[in-house]
């Protein structure tokens, strides 16, 4: 059995090439695009293993490699400088790709046995024979947290606010192929306008104290830096892994520590929760804090950080 997404895989691999195409189409390609170009090609080569991974798990685990290059990549492209013809047109087809991918993220696994294997399964338990009844499935037991709590209330009770974008209207996606909005400059080096579809919805008023957040990042953390479709630093945030997460909507003064001795702090607020308790969801239980205002000196490191480690990729 094969992954069940093999299509979409190959569908978006092929998108790929049109941004490979579109990059590689001057002569003289400046260092910074070079290096752009590599990650384009390295999530080609992950949605190719996508294609004929041999199990779900694994063509899964490859979609979300290529997903998180991507999101890196849109980052990265959002800064480029340099004077380049090919720029605007592999935004658009890196925001198309990833308008593919993101949803395979949320999709069940298919895995052999499974009820759309074995129509019995899909019987009340009731009228199932005792063999055929499913066995009780005590919850997974809770891993402590990788660093010190921010808080000392219940963990949030809401899972993340974040639908399939195939599940959405296409008035509410942020990225359709029949009506692209660019995100990008144009090739005259002038910054395009970002359409709101893609920016983070309006912060919170505060209603009192901003409530303190510590986060740390390194090479290997759960947290990580989150970027949405428009690939903008300052639209994103920070995903804080923890079991003891703030209610949506809190504000918050956070500290962000990175590796080196480099730190900023900037004022956010709690955007979406990951519940601890959905068992369901492969995600790591925390809480994603926006950016509210991110300053220049923030801005770069926040893109130094994302230069070695690729952000997580969050539907807006």
């Amino acid at each position: 059995m094969g992954y069940s997404s093999a299509g979409e895989a190959r569908q978006a691999r092929e998108a790929l090439g049109k941004a490979l195409e579109a990059l590689q189409q001057d002569e003289d390609v400046p260092e910074e695009v070079l290096g752009i170009i590599q990650n384009v090609a390295k999530s080609v080569g992950a949605l190719f293993e996508a294609e004929y991974a041999s199990t779900e798990p694994d063509g899964k685990t490859c979609v979300k490699n290529a997903l998180g290059t991507l999101s890196q990549t849109l980052a990265l492209l959002q800064d480029v400088k340099s004077e380049h013809s090919g720029v605007q047109t592999a935004t658009e087809s890196i925001a198309d790709v990833i308008s593919i991918l993101f949803p395979l993220t949320n999709k069940p696994s298919v895995r052999p046995g499974s009820a759309s294997q074995h129509p019995d399964s899909q019987r009340p338990e009731s009228q199932r024979s005792e063999s055929q009844r499913s066995p009780a499935i005590a919850p997974p037991a809770q891993r402590p947290a990788s660093h010190r709590p921010v808080s000392q209330r219940p963990p949030a009770s809401a899972p993340p606010a974040n639908r399939p974008l195939s599940s959405r209207p296409p008035s509410e996606r942020p990225f359709s192929r029949s009506n692209r909005p660019l995100s990008s400059r144009p090739v005259s080096g002038a910054p395009a306008p970002i359409p709101t579809s893609m920016l983070p919805p309006p912060a919170p008023i505060p209603t009192g104290e901003r409530r303190p957040v510590e986060a740390n990042l390194g090479a290997t953390t759960q947290s990580n830096f989150y970027v949405g479709f428009s690939g903008e630093i300052a639209h994103g945030g920070v995903f804080l892994a923890t079991y003891e997460a703030l209610p949506k909507d809190t504000s918050v003064s956070m500290l962000v520590t990175l590796p080196g001795g480099f730190e900023f702090e900037c004022d956010g607020y709690v955007r979406f929760v990951r519940d601890p308790m959905d068992f369901m969801s492969e995600s790591e239980p925390g809480m994603g804090i926006q950016f509210e205002g991110l300053s220049d000196e923030a801005r770069d490191l926040v893109l130094r950080f994302i230069r070695k480690r690729p952000p997580i990729f969050y539907d807006v």
